[in-house]
């Protein structure tokens, strides 16, 4: 069987698209999987993360591209581990860095980006839910010509995130083996966990294993 088949679906948890695009690499059970192993592989998780419309990454999966992509996939990875550095550092900070070299790499990706603004309309649902109207808005279109145009758009949501998140509150998974982050926003600020279904409940079964064992030890004393 194709190990891919095997695979399991890519994690969101991140609760934001940098940090998604940080854990599309991960151990959730000890063994690494990469969710960007091919080109086929980035362009499907592009469009799962919300950053790519199928439509737009449909002109990249013929053969003609293949030897684009896969160069593309190669930065990708580059940037992904340096990303992973930064987030890292400035997690361990709880702040950004601010003279950090990852900025200015940031801002020459972003300078190679193919983007225009453009007037478009939006529904807008007034403030009782009665109605829904359309209003116009500004919106930043990124343009796809090359496969080399997809590393702008993933730099443009690691900026974003690295403007506006509160390094605070971003964390790595407190999973023994688990290496996925997360931008806690949750209320009171305690998230532990990538999930409770995953690395919560085996942090459980752990705690009442540990329970147990602790028990019988001091019935055997007694």
């Amino acid at each position: 069987m194709n190990a891919k088949n095997t695979r399991p679906s890519p994690s969101f948890v991140g609760e934001d698209t940098a940090l998604d695009f940080l854990n599309s690499v991960a151990a959730p059970k000890a063994s690494v999987i990469d969710w960007l192993e091919t080109g086929a592989d980035l362009l499907d998780w592009l469009v799962l993360a919300g950053l790519c419309t199928e439509s737009e990454v449909a002109q990249f999966r013929g053969d003609i591209y293949a030897a684009d992509l896969a160069r593309t996939l190669d930065d990708i990875h580059a940037f992904r581990d340096d990303l992973r550095d930064f987030v890292s550092l400035a997690a361990d900070a709880n702040e950004v860095p601010i003279s950090h070299p990852m900025l200015e790499r940031i801002n020459e990706v972003l300078a190679t980006g193919r983007q225009h603004l453009q007037i478009s309309l939006s529904p807008t649902q007034a403030t009782d839910g009665s109605a829904t109207t359309e209003a116009l808005c500004l919106s930043t279109l990124h343009q796809f010509r090359t496969p080399e145009d997809l590393l702008a758009r993933i730099a443009a949501a690691a900026a974003k995130f690295i403007c506006e998140a509160d390094f605070r509150y971003v964390r790595n998974c407190q999973g023994p083996t688990c290496t996925l982050y997360f931008h806690d926003v949750s209320k009171n600020h305690k998230r532990r966990w990538c999930s409770m279904e995953v690395c919560g409940n085996r942090a459980k079964a752990a705690a009442h294993r540990e329970t147990k064992s602790a028990a019988r030890s001091k019935a055997a004393k007694d």
